[in-house]
């Protein structure tokens, strides 16, 4: 088999929780793992570029911190951290896309189903247009 696993990351409890999964099926297919903060940048105008760097410096902390964690429990495994300027499940599709992934996985917010579906949750959303499997991981009782 060919391909990535493509991992989103937000820093929330799902992604914490998703993290280590991700980890297992990286080093279980022996794949590479992509580290993937999708952000809409702002459509507005006026302070925009400010906008778009703060979002972009967030992200490269984020997909830092996870890079790290990723390191403490795989020091081996191949891993690339990816801060995209496109909505998260968009972000999330073109990496996947680009990658030829096996799988994309993510944490689930612990969220009713009818609220994920009415708010637009990132899992929902990728659950109905991903054409590789997600696997969406519980966030967990601490939520």
């Amino acid at each position: 088999m060919t391909g990535d696993v493509v991992l989103g990351y937000d820093d929330s409890a799902g992604s914490h929780a998703a993290l280590p999964v991700a980890v297992q099926v990286a080093r279980a297919f022996a794949a590479p793992l992509a580290i993937v903060f999708g952000y809409e940048p702002n459509p507005l105008g006026g302070e925009s570029t400010d906008y778009r760097l703060q979002l972009e410096r967030l992200g490269n902390d984020m997909v830092s911190k996870a890079l790290g964690e990723v390191r403490r429990l795989a020091p081996d495994l191949a891993v690339d951290p990816l801060v995209v300027p496109l909505r998260p499940v968009d972000s999330l599709l073109e990496a996947a896309r680009e990658r030829q992934a096996l799988v994309i996985v993510v944490g689930g917010t612990g969220e009713r189903p009818i609220v994920g579906a009415v708010l637009g949750s990132v899992p929902h959303k990728l659950l109905h247009l991903s054409p590789v499997p997600v696997l969406v991981v519980p966030a967990g009782d601490d939520d």
